[in-house]
């Protein structure tokens, strides 16, 4: 069989994700691999469309798609985002049909499975018949039954595409359609919410025409606001090239491109205490100048350097139909640890019900920097947290200014290991819980005994109420 491997990674041949296909290349001599280095062409496709035509052949040709590349961002690195931008604008959608696709990739787990549906939801669109894809952590390189799992695995493929049986589809067709959005002018605002903001609000935008909707809505936003409010357009800051994945910021936080990106970061969006993200839906994401922003970022490591800041979101698209997407802004919320505001979409029948959302994130805004609301840690940030908790700690020495923030915020200290009291008193514990008259008696109290110490709190700080 004849696969064609469309490797996205910034690294080119020197990819970790792509030594994964050679070793499929390698196991299995009766198949034939052709390998494809989209990340350092994507000017090459913009400019040639021929290139892209002779490649777009070459895919309906062969057996099987093979996606290959690391996870960026929870998705794709913006370079294969950019990529799908301009298949989806000069092929239809019917393009692929009857082709067959999977994905492979690597990672350290931590949103892997938004990247996985990313990709499947956009080869569908195009026609394709998506075969489940594999995620490789990263070190399952180096174990031997790891490899034989990504082999089986393989096989597998092979014999899901020469059988050609159908596949069903995961991802519903998107209606891409939302009302154009002319807004009259608002009317007055309280003068509650006319006081200036007690800090900087910076709105992040990459509405180009004919995004007339987003520029519509951010400037609603801007006059219902009541406020002074930084509008910058992403296109216009220097932002050339995706993030390399060359992790030599890892040491000192310094990216080795100089095209003003980083001074930009640090001068604009370190210094503001609300940040609004406006932006158009392409495919199944946001823009891959979006995600080019986003990639770059990782310059700050894996710190979030942006916790207790404010966040909010002005969409331009169908972002209901997209719940992935949706889980992606979620996820990047909670693990930037920042404070979520709100999001306004398009997708209202009259500009003036937009209006009216648009409004109600501007009140909510304002009520947020009266109260300055918390949320608790949900999942995403306490499962995210632990996990880069611990590749930080094993990868210490390449990710030496994340090490040194983790150290100075306290976040080894949540290592179970080291709370030796706690350790101490669950081993007593356990000793009594093998003792079966123990441990009979203690399951009898067990539920008013955990109980017993929040009551105890209340009773401390409400003792008259409690008592009547």
């Amino acid at each position: 069989m004849n696969f064609i491997v469309i490797n996205a990674s910034p690294k080119i041949k020197n990819s970790i994700t792509l030594q994964h296909i050679r070793l499929f290349e390698k196991n299995h001599p009766e198949h034939q691999f052709e390998f494809v280095h989209i990340a350092g062409k994507i000017s090459l496709y913009e400019k040639k469309e021929q290139s892209m035509d002779a490649l777009m052949e070459k895919m309906r040709m062969a057996h099987a798609v093979i996606w290959c590349f690391p996870v960026y961002y929870l998705l794709v690195p913006s370079q294969l985002k950019r990529f799908v931008e301009l298949v989806f604008d000069r092929y239809p959608a019917s393009y692929f049909k009857g082709c067959y696709a999977t994905c492979f990739t690597t990672s350290i787990h931590f949103f892997d499975h938004t990247a996985h549906n990313y990709m499947q939801a956009v080869c569908e669109d195009l026609g394709f018949s998506f075969i489940d894809s594999y995620s490789a952590h990263m070190d399952d390189f180096f174990e031997p039954e790891n490899l034989e799992k990504m082999d089986r695995f393989f096989t597998w493929f092979t014999q899901m595409v020469s059988q050609q049986g159908p596949v069903h589809r995961k991802f519903p067709c998107i209606n891409p359609l939302t009302p154009r959005y002319a807004p009259k002018a608002p009317p007055p605002e309280p003068a509650a919410l006319n006081a200036p903001a007690s800090e900087k609000i910076l709105l992040l935008t990459d509405e180009q025409e004919p995004d007339t909707n987003l520029k519509n809505m951010t400037d609603m936003f801007i006059r219902l606001s009541g406020r002074a409010v930084q509008k910058v357009n992403i296109h216009g800051i220097g932002l050339k090239n995706g993030c390399l994945g060359c992790c030599t910021c890892g040491y000192d936080n310094t990216c080795v491109q100089k095209d003003g990106f980083v001074r930009f970061y640090n001068t604009c969006v370190r210094t503001a205490g609300t940040i609004m993200i406006a932006g158009t839906i392409k495919d199944h994401y946001l823009s891959a100048q979006w995600k080019k922003f986003f990639d770059r970022s990782f310059f700050n490591g894996h710190a979030p350097i942006l916790q207790g800041k404010r966040i909010g979101f002005i969409i331009s698209g169908p972002l209901s139909q997209v719940q992935n997407l949706q889980e992606i802004l979620d996820a990047m919320v909670a693990n930037w640890h920042m404070k979520p505001v709100g999001t306004v979409t398009d997708e209202h029948e009259t500009p003036d019900l937009l209006t009216g959302q648009i409004r109600g994130l501007a009140n909510r805004l304002a009520l947020c920097e009266k109260h300055d609301p918390g949320f608790g840690r949900g999942f995403y940030e306490v499962a995210g947290g632990k996990i880069f908790r611990d590749f930080v700690f094993a990868t210490s020495a390449v990710f030496r200014a994340d090490h040194i923030f983790y150290k100075k915020m306290g976040i080894y200290r949540s290592f179970p290991q080291r709370r030796l009291s706690k350790r101490l008193k669950n081993g007593i514990f356990a000793f009594f819980m093998s003792l079966k008259p123990a441990r009979k008696k203690i399951h009898k109290q067990f539920i008013p005994a955990m109980v017993a110490p929040y009551k105890k709190v209340l009773e401390k700080r409400y003792p008259d109420e409690l008592k009547m």
